[in-house]
């Protein structure tokens, strides 16, 4: 077993044209990445096209930024991995046990039409391997393809940031596309929460979080489907 997952992540540092930065969003990344690395393995970076990987600003502030955010940040090799992350396209499904689509607004502009991106996650569940994905890392499944071609989310139960939680924060006036929208649009069986209350599901192989409040949860129930045992974490 190769013990190695692979995090996907944005590059895209632009909030649009607002003039306004974006990125990953901390809390996503840090809780998932503190709690697998403590289980074992071994995490790599990987964002459309190998460009580094920007932290969302606000995701560094209070009252966002929690203590697996303040002990990532602490990290080198962490945030070395965000300045020179892999290519998604360079990495084989052969050579990970699983992926983790992490969550940002920023993925809304580069994750739904990556093909790499997609084909991954179709490589990987037609491996039996586990997909991941939190927030609005879920719109980087849009291009993932089931075994006879459809879109690998129509029929699955999933959740993702909902257009509830985008209208409260006004970013449904600013982002590309709507999360909640174009994956129920594909088909999905669209599942959430209250708005920023956790929520995790899992369909088979697929496993996803509505929002970064969804982070430990997820990461729980990845470590698990890796056979993980709940005293481990």
């Amino acid at each position: 077993m190769s013990k190695t997952i692979l995090f996907a992540l944005t590059a895209q540092a632009d909030l649009g044209e607002t003039g306004a930065r974006t990125g990953v969003w901390l809390e996503e990344l840090a809780t998932p990445y503190q709690m697998l690395g403590a289980a074992g393995y071994d995490i790599l970076f990987a964002t459309p096209g190998g460009h580094p990987a920007p932290l969302d600003p606000a995701s560094l502030e209070e009252p966002w930024l929690l203590p697996a955010g303040h002990w990532f940040l602490s990290q080198p090799a962490a945030m070395a991995q965000l300045e020179a992350p892999l290519d998604i396209a360079s990495v084989e499904a052969a050579r990970i046990d699983a992926i983790f689509l992490v969550g940002g607004t920023g993925t809304l502009w580069d994750f739904p039409g990556c093909a790499p991106l997609g084909a991954l996650a179709t490589s990987l569940i037609a491996q039996d391997k586990p997909v991941a994905a939190i927030c609005h890392g879920v719109v980087g499944l849009m291009t993932a393809t089931a075994a006879d071609g459809t879109p690998l989310v129509a029929g699955k139960s999933l959740t993702c940031f909902s257009n509830e939680e985008e209208a409260m924060l006004e970013y449904d006036k600013i982002v590309p596309l709507l999360a909640e929208t174009e994956l129920v649009r594909q088909g999905a069986i669209y599942n959430r929460a209250a708005p920023f209350e956790a929520r995790v599901v899992e369909d088979g192989r697929l496993i996803t979080g509505q929002n970064p409040a969804s982070a430990e949860s997820l990461a729980k129930a990845l470590l698990s489907q890796l056979g993980v045992t709940s005293a481990r974490f």
